[in-house]
Formats: C-alpha cells, sequence, structure tokens
C-alpha cells in the first residue's frame, strides 16, 4: 500500500484515478481547488479531500508532505492550457524536492508527439494547429520533468471516452500503438494508479489505446 496524492481529483479522469487507487488499497489523498464540490468515491474509507492550487507552491508543498508519489491528472477547463501544465511542472519538481518525494506520474497526451506516425493525418494537422498551445504547453510540462531529478513517468493517453476497465489496452513507448485511437477512462486509471505504485515505466512515455 501507498500513500498516493492526486492532483485534479475533481475532474473526470482524476476522479476515476482516486477510485481505482482506493480500490487498489492505497491510501489517497485528493487535491481539489473546492473540497466542497468534491464527489467522494463511492468507497469506504473514502480519500483524504484537501483543497490545492497546482499554481500555488505553498499548497502544492503542503499537499505532497508525507506522500510516497504524486499522480497529476490537471487539466483546463477549455482546449488552451495558459501555461497550467508547465507552471504546474515546475511547482511538482520544488515542493517534491523539498519534500523528499521522488515519484510522480502527469497525464499528458499522445497528441503531444505531432508526428507520430500512428496518427491518422487529421489528427496530425490538428495537433499542429488547433491543439497546438495544449500540446505545447504539455511537452513543456514533460520538458520540466525530464530535466528535474524526480524518478517520473508521463502518461500519454490516445482520446479518453467512458466506459469500464477492460484490460485489454495496448501500450506503445513514446508512441501511440498502431490502429489506437481511444482508450477506456478506468483503464486509464488503473494505469496511472498501478504506474505510480511501481518503476516498470520510470523515466518513459508510456501510450495507451484500445
Amino acid at each position: 500500500m501507498s500513500k498516493l496524492v492526486v492532483f485534479g481529483a475533481g475532474g473526470a479522469t482524476g476522479h476515476a484515478i482516486v477510485g481505482q487507487a482506493l480500490r487498489a488499497g492505497h491510501e489517497v489523498r485528493a487535491v481539489v481547488r473546492d473540497p466542497a464540490t468534491f464527489r467522494p468515491a463511492d468507497l469506504s474509507p473514502g480519500p483524504q479531500v484537501v483543497r490545492g492550487d497546482v499554481l500555488d507552491l505553498g499548497e502544492v508543498r503542503a499537499a505532497v508532505s508525507g506522500q510516497d508519489a504524486v499522480i497529476s491528472a490537471i487539466g483546463p477547463s477549455g482546449s488552451r492550457s495558459g501555461g497550467l501544465y508547465s507552471a504546474g511542472a515546475r511547482h511538482f519538481v520544488t515542493a517534491m524536492t523539498e519534500e523528499g518525494v521522488e515519484r510522480i506520474v502527469v497525464l499528458s497526451s499522445s497528441g503531444v508527439r505531432h508526428d507520430d506516425p500512428h496518427h491518422p493525418l487529421w489528427y496530425r494537422a490538428v495537433a499542429r494547429t488547433l491543439m497546438r498551445e495544449l500540446y505545447g504547453d504539455m511537452r513543456a510540462m514533460e520538458d520540466v520533468l525530464e530535466r528535474s531529478g524526480l524518478n517520473w513517468t508521463a502518461v500519454r493517453p490516445s482520446r479518453i471516452v467512458d466506459g469500464p476497465a477492460t484490460g485489454t489496452y495496448r501500450l506503445g513507448d513514446a508512441e501511440n500503438p498502431a490502429g489506437g485511437t481511444a482508450i477506456n477512462r478506468d483503464d486509464l486509471a488503473r494505469f496511472v494508479v498501478h504506474a505510480a505504485a511501481e518503476n516498470g515505466w520510470s523515466r518513459r512515455r508510456p501510450t495507451l489505446a484500445h
């Protein structure tokens, strides 16, 4: 059992990660901007819910203190990040270094690699145009972690869809599995929790798709 802190726990994927972590027997600290609006996972005991903003270094430091691993499922409400991912990564590195926490798993996207040969041509075009700012900031987040001394993993899911865990997804190493276009949210959440609790994908970029 590990102590896992999940940032972005109020979002759909973050909430799924919290649920999967609790089912796996981990202690979970769920970090949200407004604890009053958090929907607790349907498990008992539930997570410890705390207020935190990744753009506030002091709140990040308080949230990671005493934890074994950090999971980031943060994301903007729209198609532009405004520097959220890279700024959050810099705060994670600073806070985790100060608190002696080494393991971090972040959610990125398979779209970060816009030249991936297994993406259809239309998706590569979208990644270079409409999603350029968002994916660029995710890439900057990965770069911040790569330059740090942390034990990091950047999980790059393909398009996330709702659905129960199947356990039949495929994994690529920094490239999308051939023909893969989507990944079930619960499959993604289960993989993220597993990755946070072990080191099989340390300093790598696993890319998930069915």
